[in-house]
């Protein structure tokens, strides 16, 4: 698997007990040095490659199986380009796995509909503070992965999120992980898209 964009490496150490080799891109070498460090304890080969997704993307000396991009295209510059390019460095019948916060997600409807935000898909402040460009609509993403030369071949409804990150912090261990199971309740609303794409 190749995972790019790493972030904590709470969804690497996932990977590393699903895949014997595990390839981590990520700007931060520190970031990158610490997923490396946590996750090499398993089975699993793990290679970290501190770099540009971009520039790691320009060049790839292999391809993969399964690609990952985890909350990472709300953040970039040109998604369709960095989607293009993991398009490359799929297998020939590899497929794309991308996970992005849900525009249509139950607390931002809430949101919308209590005149807090003017519409859905508008960054809120806290957007904005952690370097989100866009929030996804299914559509929007959709139209992304079609661009770059991909066919949806699963969509997968992940977590129910009915308020803000902030206030679910007072919710018990047990609360949070029932809402991270309860995305198929609301499948237009859940808190995350995800899709399983075929080059």
């Amino acid at each position: 698997a190749l995972e790019l964009g790493c972030g904590s490496g709470r969804w690497t150490k996932i990977l590393c007990q699903r895949y014997a080799e595990v390839d981590v891109v990520d700007a931060s070498a520190a970031l990158v040095e610490k997923v490396v460090r946590d996750c090499s304890s398993g089975d699993a080969v793990v290679r970290g490659h501190a770099n540009l997704i971009e520039d790691f993307l320009e060049k790839p000396d292999r391809t993969w199986e399964h690609v990952y991009l985890s909350m990472l295209l709300e953040h970039v510059e040109d998604p369709v380009d960095i989607l293009a390019k993991a398009r490359t460095a799929c297998d020939p019948d590899g497929s794309i796995f991308v996970a992005v916060p849900n525009a249509s997600s139950l607390h931002r409807v809430i949101a919308h509909r209590a005149g807090l935000i003017g519409k859905i898909d508008e960054l809120s402040a806290n957007d904005l503070k952690v370097g989100h460009r866009r929030v996804y609509t299914l559509d929007l993403l959709k139209r992304h992965l079609s661009e770059a030369g991909f066919t949806i071949s699963e969509e997968i409804p992940v977590g129910l999120k009915p308020i803000t990150h902030e206030q679910m912090k007072i919710l018990p261990d047990s609360v949070l992980w029932a809402l991270c199971k309860c995305g198929d309740l609301v499948p237009n609303n859940s808190a995350y898209l995800v899709v399983r794409a075929k080059a």
